[in-house]
């Protein structure tokens, strides 16, 4: 990104800077793959793996969206518990990411307490899920037709209980920063952006949401263990930066509460629909053809288009929630101070891999 500056009218010894003008350069972080998939083609077992790690922070998101696409074409029906763990894949993710976001804005913010308090929590979510998933990060769990395996109940109790301590303090740390003057007159007002604008530049996630408009793949089009666990939609009307945050934080809690009513409720049964062999040459069931699939990632709507035939994946589209907000990024900085620049692009939580895929 490049910025031109130009000194503030009320800056009588040009200390003082605000932003003349924005652009954003892409192209630094380009990944290539849907132009690979489309030149050469991908087997379907490593297009999953790509699809995880493409980006740290939405692995889940985005390959929920593209399994939610390849079992739509192959007509395969996930089993209810794999359903549920996918929902707490899913949610733990929301929350690190969200709470990761929190800190960043702590930081620039100069709180190191209040930066420290969202920190730890993250780390104990990340823990949480280490202890139940075997690894910290991208545990390699989504498969073709439900999860790739087991978690016993023991540790599935386990996760339970920590996610419900974790909730707890995470509440009075929300309560603090929400109904805290501090931070609310640092933030409040900073990057508007009306309802009107969030509908136009095709906005989603907790963006769109902090400017009044109610979209949510889980609430609005819900699939999986999203139709029996019902997720809130949190809104804000403020539209600025503070309503930003607290969208995500009062966000992280709800994810929470999905997670312990998910495993409160969690069904038995098999973790991986029959005829699942995708990859697999003689016994895929997939035809040749196409389908899609949505996600509700930490950035909003994960849209995932799918194209192939048995043997591999021919062609791909993957648009993530951070690529409509490149858009407004421009418009939203012009004309604002120098020293808001990084509450403001934190603001907006942009992920420039998903962006750049």
């Amino acid at each position: 990104m490049s910025v031109e500056l130009e000194p503030a009218r009320s800056s009588i010894l040009g200390w003082a800077y605000k932003i003349a003008s924005a652009e954003v350069e892409l192209g630094h972080n380009h990944i290539g793959l849907e132009e690979r998939v489309a030149g050469r083609g991908l087997d379907w077992n490593q297009a999953l793996v790509l699809m995880e790690k493409l980006c740290g922070s939405c692995s889940q998101a985005n390959a929920l969206a593209f399994v939610h696409a390849v079992e739509s074409m192959a007509q395969l029906i996930v089993p209810p518990r794999a359903a549920s763990l996918r929902l707490v894949l899913a949610e733990m993710e929301r929350a690190t990411s969200h709470l990761m976001n929190a800190a960043d804005t702590m930081r620039a913010l100069s709180m190191p307490e209040r930066e420290a308090g969202f920190r730890d929590l993250r780390e104990r979510i990340i823990q949480a899920m280490s202890d139940w998933s075997g690894t910290r990060l991208q545990p390699a769990l989504i498969a073709y037709g439900g999860l790739a395996r087991h978690a016993d109940e023991a540790t599935n109790r386990t996760l339970t209980i920590a996610v419900r301590h974790i909730e707890r303090a995470l509440r009075a740390q929300v309560n603090a920063v929400i109904h805290g003057r501090e931070i609310a007159s640092r933030m409040a007002g900073l990057g508007g952006i009306t309802a009107e604008e969030a509908v136009l530049a095709g906005l989603r996630g907790p963006v769109a949401r902090a400017s009044g408009v109610a979209t949510d793949i889980r609430a609005g089009f819900p699939t999986g263990a999203y139709e029996n666990e019902v997720a809130t939609i949190v809104v804000q009307r403020g539209g600025d930066a503070f309503s930003r945050l607290v969208v995500r934080l009062l966000e992280s809690l709800e994810s929470l509460r999905l997670v312990e009513q998910a495993m409160d409720d969690l069904p038995p049964g098999p973790i991986r629909a029959k005829g699942s062999a995708i990859g697999t040459v003689r016994e895929s069931p997939l035809q040749a053809g196409s389908a899609i699939g949505r996600a509700e990632g930490p950035r909003g709507e994960v849209f995932c288009w799918v194209r192939g035939d048995a043997n591999k994946l021919t062609g791909l589209h993957l648009s993530a929630g951070s690529f409509p907000t490149l858009s407004i990024v421009p418009g939203l900085l012009r004309g604002q101070s120098l020293d808001d620049l990084d509450l403001l692009l934190l603001s907006v939580d942009l992920c420039l891999p998903c962006a750049e895929r």
